[in-house]
């Protein structure tokens, strides 16, 4: 059994729908996890009961792999995306347009759109920018967040996009892309605005695979608007300074690079067919994070989230 989980650390995985797929082979099964039930104590039981059987777990974070393999799950390895955009087939965006792009379905409890049109407030009078909000919505919230707008008298320079599928086109006519999210694990928002060479200000993260060299982005402290919003003006009135971080953060791509992750997968798959010890040998070549550092992540994220002392069954 082969199993995929992500993106986001275990305490993200608060709804969860089980869906199992039986193949034709009794030996193959495979399990998919979706997030549309609110459920901690199925979670329990799931991770439990079902994940220490696959004989892989792929996670999208290193701190995931810690918290899954102390829950009980040995196979947890850790194996990135694939990239969206790969930065050597695409040319870097121009960055001399005065817009800032947000990308991603409109949550407030993660996401926090809401933060980002409230940003606007310290922007606005200091450059004519436009924020281009792209994403599909929970209706009410999106309602609520464009009615923030107008009641801020932001109409003009911030609009509202559903779900694009010429999301590239976006990229390439902004100049910087924010985010505001509490938690994140392998946000590819991130990795397609740095393939578009596109700097990047978002409210710091305890830990993501894309901030080991905080190349690319600025990370402001979680909630506060007001830095952000300076360290977006910064960025607009300064088109060196956003090519040269725009610029480093497409370099930093290169450990993403999508042939090196396919032939990773191949390697574990054939291992795994071939009923190799391949997890063993992934285990001896990773580059792990401790687990008492993946807990500070987890009780840092379970605290954003108002989840402070939730009891997984796992000893802290």
């Amino acid at each position: 059994m082969l199993g995929a989980l992500g993106p986001q650390s275990l305490q993200h995985y608060q709804f969860l729908e089980r869906q199992w797929y039986q193949s034709s082979s009794d030996r193959t099964q495979f399990l998919f996890v979706s997030d549309s039930r609110q459920s901690q104590q199925y979670l329990f039981k799931l991770s439990q009961k079902t994940y220490p059987r696959l004989d892989a777990l792929i996670c999208l974070s290193r701190v995931d792999v810690q918290i899954w393999r102390h829950i009980g799950v040995k196979n947890a390895i850790y194996l990135p995306n694939l990239l969206t955009f790969d930065p050597s087939t695409i040319q870097q965006a121009p960055l001399t347009s005065q817009n800032i792009i947000m990308v991603g379905r409109f949550h407030p409890g993660q996401k926090q759109q809401h933060l980002a049109i409230e940003m606007m407030k310290y922007v606005v009078p200091h450059v004519n920018a436009t924020l281009q909000m792209v994403g599909d919505s929970y209706p009410d919230y999106m309602n609520r967040c464009q009615q923030l707008t107008y009641s801020l008298e932001l109409e003009d320079n911030i609009k509202f996009f559903q779900y694009q599928t010429n999301i590239a086109d976006f990229y390439r006519n902004a100049s910087v892309l924010v985010m505001t999210s509490k938690t994140e694990g392998f946000p590819m928002v991130l990795i397609e605005a740095m393939a578009f060479g596109i700097p990047i200000v978002a409210f710091d993260l305890k830990f993501n695979e894309l901030w080991t060299d905080n190349e690319g982005l600025i990370a402001v402290p979680q909630g506060d608007i007001e830095q952000m919003g300076a360290e977006v003006v910064k960025l607009m009135k300064n088109e060196e300074l956003r090519k040269e971080i725009g610029a480093k953060g497409r370099e930093s791509l290169n450990r993403f690079k999508n042939e090196v992750t396919v032939d990773k997968w191949i390697h574990l798959l054939k291992g795994l067919v071939n009923e190799e010890n391949v997890i063993e040998e992934i285990k001896k070549s990773e580059d792990k994070v401790e687990w008492e550092y993946a807990k500070e992540v987890l009780n840092h994220e379970l605290k954003l989230i108002g989840r402070e002392g939730y009891d997984f069954g796992i000893e802290m």
